[in-house]
């Protein structure tokens, strides 16, 4: 049986892509373009310019994260394999389910992730599914849960909506 939750790791790892998406190009990038775009480093221009960039890349990637912490923070996602069956615990239920239960699948993902192409903001890594069963419950299991939901169902039961910015409103 295999556990999904989210974990100290998750955190790590979608901080480790806000480094290298974010703070290493605008730290590296801003300071070099100065250099050859004028023949000189200003460090008053180059510290407005980094500090406007880290702003308008990393609060929506916070915004996003937070957005999907406080969607899965107390779920525990349970996989069976061999049943092929889920058991999803929160602090509301406990719902157990096999796959034939579940009438619908929803994902929401970034245009380049849909499209298996290379990521350009640092939200790209970020989506989510919203399941829907027969019973009437909904889930939402989003990327700091489950990076890829694979689950073994039919391929007509799955819509992929592509957005720019993958936020669960």
């Amino acid at each position: 049986m295999n556990t999904y939750r989210v974990t100290i790791n998750t955190h790590f790892r979608f901080l480790l892509s806000t480094l290298l998406y974010v703070v290493i190009p605008v730290i590296i990038g801003v300071p070099l373009i100065l250099y050859l775009k004028r023949g000189s480093f200003d460090i008053d221009i180059a510290y407005s310019i980094g500090v406007w960039g880290v702003l308008l890349l990393f609060i929506p990637k916070l915004l996003i994260h937070l957005n999907y912490y406080f969607e899965n923070k107390n779920m525990v996602v349970y996989y069976e394999e061999a049943k092929k069956q889920l058991r999803v615990a929160d602090t509301k239920r406990d719902v157990t389910f096999t796959m034939q239960d579940i009438t619908k699948i929803t994902e929401y993902k970034t245009y380049p992730k849909a499209e298996n192409r290379t990521t350009w903001m640092p939200w790209d890594d970020y989506h989510y599914s919203l399941v829907e069963l027969r019973n009437g419950e909904k889930f939402y299991f989003t990327s700091l849960i489950l990076p890829n939901l694979d689950l073994p169902i039919d391929k007509s039961k799955i819509t992929l909506k592509k957005r720019f910015y993958p936020a669960i409103w």
